[in-house]
């Protein structure tokens, strides 16, 4: 129940009227100490109580401080610190808990017994404490205490835990008016007299919450020295400076938004291209987008760091280029630095502790070490010249090796006290052993000098002197003390046709920064004026900057041997001479086989054409006489088989000239860009029925494959080829694998296939045949060449492969053995299109032909040989057109200009008397822009396909063909022209 609740009237009605009087006595107090101080009397003088005071407790609540102590019969205890914990936990407990303590003796309440000298040592037996709470937690007490032991009423606790509420009430009210008042001045004099500057902005943004500008809501005294910028308050910086870099208002956007402080370095070019370390936070309502912005001008600073920076950066590669370890001395200090260079060279560990005495000097060699430190103190001596230069060995401490060391320093002084010596350290050790070595080199030349026949000679540059060894005279009968000691002696005893050449040759050496070997030939003129053929070396020595200060060498007699290379060069001109006769005379005996077997070639290819040609004429005549004998019999229901007979044999006749264009690479191609990976998937099925059930067929294709040029339905006959060779080559049945690959071939790999460098598709078939052996295999291409049985094959298949290959700008190669199968390869040129996509359209069908309507159109034929003008006048005249014909060039431009119109030329390439059909067709164009033309051939020549692509309004048809495909394509043509 309540503490209120359990008062008298009378009770209740004295506690309000000391209420009364208390709040009219903290009413017009404003210091927060005055309101404890009157409060803690106001309390002591109503209960009578020896001290009543207010304490806070610190942060861990194991300390409090006495704020107002109040009563004057005991201690006064103000702004002493009390420990708590001589009270006991459960006492703590309480009052953490927010319950107040009733205390009628201390020395016997439970929460209190036990902890006498606590309470004695504030002279206190009975006490009432009033726990003060703030957010749940402890924060501060209300205590009266009495030094006898005293029976406390309920009014009096009731009174206390008033005064306790009201003292919390008014001593936050004044405390937070007050640090309201110290805040807002602190802020203000802070604001205007910080050295930085300082500044309230406020964002805005645009529809894509981007920061678009910011405007100054407030700014600092120092804002304008920092910024340049007068009267900034309720501007806005685009308008201030237009310029201004977009990351300044990004970073202030990304504080407002997102409500994170930051802290960020940025340039601000437009501000005299400054720069500035900026602190942002945001304050007061986050939708209102205001940033606090404490800032410091830098450029001073980054402008020092830069050049210390490149100091830095010049200094380090300097040192690491020179290969240098640096040292830091402090002789008041008794301290030594070292970098890992110089540590490296006192064979210490990376990064491991040194110091004077027990590294530096310890590391000493033990001859060097006296010396060394003489030369430290040298240089720490202030009347001295402050300089440290001294070169010592070192015996690594760890490692145990020699070297030798060349140090450089400066001390520096406060006054004449030495306080620093830095230097650097390098490692002369490879210098200092290639001295010693040289040394005990030229002892060695010496001696070998007096042991040798070559004569020696040491030239020192610097005083130009030559000094000779014996053999001088033993060699040349020069006395070494009579000849003048200089290199002029030296080069003037030269041949005057080999001087220049060799002063050229030495100088080059020697005025070389870094050329150390010369070695040359001359002839040198001996004592009795006679010459000798010698063999001079010599190798410079430089100095540490790299000027060449001297040169050694041996001048050798090396005569008798010219003298025999001299017998055997003209020897070697007499025998090359036999042998270039010997030469002409084997290229003549080469040429006059080439031209036999160019001669058997041929006689081998007419040959063949002949058998061929004469079985296909025979067939052909002889169908063709039956035929007159049924006409002439009336048994003309039998001509068809004997014009079937005919045709057959005319379309073998094709077959077998087209095979031999292929094989000559005059045959039309129609190239187009092709993906061969796509041709061979698609062919698979068809292979696979041709080889039959026995051949197990494999397709390989590689993983993005190059596309290439070619005519396609040239490439599925010659893998359908390949194919069926492959199967004959297997009689009992075996595997065939069709391979694709890229193929980047280098100038030896090229060369070997006979192709430019550069990358190609290759196209393998490989059978587990029988193979070939090596004489088949180098006739192999050759027309006509075959090994099957007679009538089994024309021998024109691989020839006609050969020749689609080498038109199409590749090559085909044969690998085999006899016993072990072939690989045929097919290599094509890489094209940069990509090709066709399945869904491309082909060739169409053609359609029902039709007759045009009479005088639909005209068309001009032109054709040398008569039978064919007659056939093709025929089947145009037949389809319905006007026809006008001319047996060759000039009379097809002549009835060009007679005919008013004329809509299509079908014309021979090959035409008599100076104008080919492609040369018509041009002139044609000229005269008739809207012509089309039709070429009729027999092979395709450069003149009219060019690079293999005929112009759109060109077509061309490969001879023989049947009227219908003629008639076909006229129609066609036709038709396109009309947009039927």
């Amino acid at each position: 129940m309540p503490r209120s609740e359990q008062l008298s009237r009378e009770q209740l009605l004295a506690r309000q009227a000391f209420q009364l009087a208390f709040l009219d006595r903290l009413r017009g107090l404003t210091d927060a100490q005055a309101i404890l101080d009157a409060a803690s009397q106001m309390l002591a003088d109503r209960l009578g109580a020896d001290r009543c005071g207010f304490a806070t407790l610190g942060m861990n609540g194991g300390l409090s401080r006495i704020e107002a102590d109040s009563g004057g019969r005991l201690e006064n205890l103000q702004g002493r610190l009390r420990p708590m914990d001589g009270y006991g936990d459960a006492l703590m407990a309480e009052l953490r808990a927010g319950r107040t303590l009733i205390l009628d003796d201390v020395t016997t309440h439970p929460l209190s017994a036990g902890h006498d000298r606590s309470w004695a040592a504030i002279d206190t037996r009975a006490a009432i404490v009033c726990p003060i709470m703030r957010n749940g937690e402890l924060d501060s007490l209300l205590y009266v205490n009495m030094q006898a032991p005293r029976i406390w009423e309920t009014a009096e606790v009731a009174l206390v835990e008033d005064v306790a509420v009201r003292i919390r009430e008014a001593a936050d009210r004044v405390r937070s008016e007050e640090a309201l008042r110290l805040s807002e001045h602190r802020y203000r004099s802070l604001f205007n007299s910080i050295d930085a500057g300082f500044c309230v902005i406020e964002m805005a943004f645009g529809e894509q919450e981007e920061a678009l500008d910011y405007r100054f809501l407030e700014v600092n005294e120092s804002f304008e020295q920092y910024t340049g910028i007068a009267n900034a308050s309720g501007r806005w910086m685009r308008e201030i400076a237009p310029q201004h870099e977009q990351h300044w208002f990004d970073f202030y956007g990304e504080v407002a938004r997102s409500g994170r402080a930051a802290q960020i370095e940025l340039p601000a070019k437009q501000l005299d291209d400054r720069w500035y370390l900026v602190s942002a936070y945001r304050i007061d309502d986050p939708d209102k987008h205001h940033v606090a912005v404490l800032f410091y001008d830098i450029s001073e600073r980054r402008r020092t760091e830069r050049a210390l920076e490149r100091s830095r950066e010049e200094l380090e590669l300097a040192t690491r280029a020179a290969r240098l370890g640096r040292f830091d001395y402090r002789p008041g200090e008794q301290t030594l630095k070292w970098d890992d260079r110089c540590r490296e060279l006192f064979g210490v560990s990376p990064g491991k502790e040194v110091s004077y005495e027990t590294t530096f000097l310890a590391g000493l060699h033990p001859d060097d070490r006296e010396r060394a430190h003489k030369a430290v103190v040298a240089s720490l001596d202030p009347d001295g010249s402050h300089e440290f230069e001294v070169e010592y060995r070192t015996i690594g401490i760890d490692d145990g090796r020699l070297r030798h060391v060349s140090a450089h320093g400066l001390a520096f002084f406060d006054g004449r006290r030495p306080i620093r010596l830095i230097g650097t350290v390098q490692d002369v050790t490879r210098d200092r052993l290639a001295n010693a070595a040289l040394r005990e080199v030229e002892e060695r030349l010496r001696l070998a000098g007096r042991a040798t026949n070559d004569a020696v000679w040491d030239w020192d540059f610097r005083t130009d002197t030559v000094i000779w060894n014996e053999a001088l005279q033993r060699a040349y009968g020069h006395r070494p003390s009579e000849v003048e000691p200089t290199g002029a002696w030296w080069i003037a005893s030269i041949h005057p046709e080999d001087r220049d050449r060799i002063d050229r040759s030495i100088h080059a050496v020697i005025d070389s920064s870094a050329g150390t070997d010369w070695t040359d030939e001359y002839r040198f003129a001996r004592a009795d004026g006679s010459y000798a053929d010698v063999l001079d070396r010599g190798y410079v020595l430089r100095d540490m900057t790299g000027k060449p200060i001297r040169m050694v060498g041996a001048m050798q007699d090396v005569s008798a041997r010219k003298a025999v290379e001299r017998q055997l060069h003209r020897e070697k001109i007499g025998l090359q001479a036999e042998v270039a006769a010997t030469a002409a005379e084997r290229d003549r005996a080469e040429e006059a086989l080439r031209q036999s077997q160019k001669m058997e070639a041929v006689g081998q290819l007419t040959g063949g054409l002949a058998h061929d040609f004469n079985n296909l004429l025979t067939g052909i005549s002889g169908a063709l006489e039956m035929m007159q004998i049924r006409i002439a019999q009336g048994r003309v229901y039998e001509l068809e088989k004997y014009s079937i007979a005919a045709q057959g044999a005319v379309k073998r006749a094709a077959a077998l000239t087209h095979r031999l264009l292929a094989f000559s690479r005059r045959q039309t191609l129609d190239p187009k860009p092709t993906d061969v990976n796509r041709l061979i998937f698609d062919l698979e099925e068809l292979i696979r029925r041709t080889v039959g059930p026995e051949v197990t067929v494999e397709t390989v294709g590689k993983a993005g494959l190059w596309t290439t040029l070619v005519d396609p339905n040239q490439l599925e006959n010659a893998i359908i080829n390949l194919c069926i060779n492959a199967r004959d080559a297997m009689p009992q049945g075996g595997r065939i694998t069709i391979e694709t690959a890229n193929k980047w071939l280098d100038e030896r790999s090229a060369r070997e296939r006979d192709l430019d460098p550069g990358q190609y598709v290759s196209i393998c078939v490989t059978d587990t045949g029988t193979g070939m052996p090596p004489e088949v295999a180098a006739r192999a291409f050759d027309p006509f060449f075959t090994t099957k049985p007679m009538g089994e094959g024309t021998g024109l298949g691989l020839s006609m492969i050969y020749g689609f290959a080498r038109q199409s700008g590749g090559q085909v190669r044969i690998y085999t053995e006899a016993g072990l199968g072939t690989t045929m390869c097919i290599y094509l040129p890489r094209h940069a299109e990509s090709a066709l996509a399945d869904g491309d359209p082909g060739p169409q069908p053609t359609a029902p032909l039709a007759q045009a309507e009479r005088g639909a159109g005209c068309v001009l034929v032109v054709d040398d040989e008569p039978t064919v003008r007659m056939l093709v006048v025929e089947v145009v005249e037949e389809l319905g057109y006007n026809v006008v014909e001319a047996a060759d060039g000039a009379g097809a431009i002549a009835a060009i200009h007679a005919t008013p119109h004329i809509d299509l030329l079908i014309t021979d390439v090959g035409l008599p008397n100076g104008m080919n059909g492609r040369q018509v067709a041009d002139a044609a164009l000229q005269l008739r822009p809207d012509l089309r033309i039709l070429f009729m051939t027999g092979y395709a020549e450069n003149a009219v396909i060019g690079n293999g692509q005929l112009a759109p309004n060109m077509a061309l048809l490969t001879k023989p063909f049947p009227m219908d495909t003629l008639a076909a394509r006229i129609q066609d043509i036709m038709a396109d022209r009309s947009g039927g």
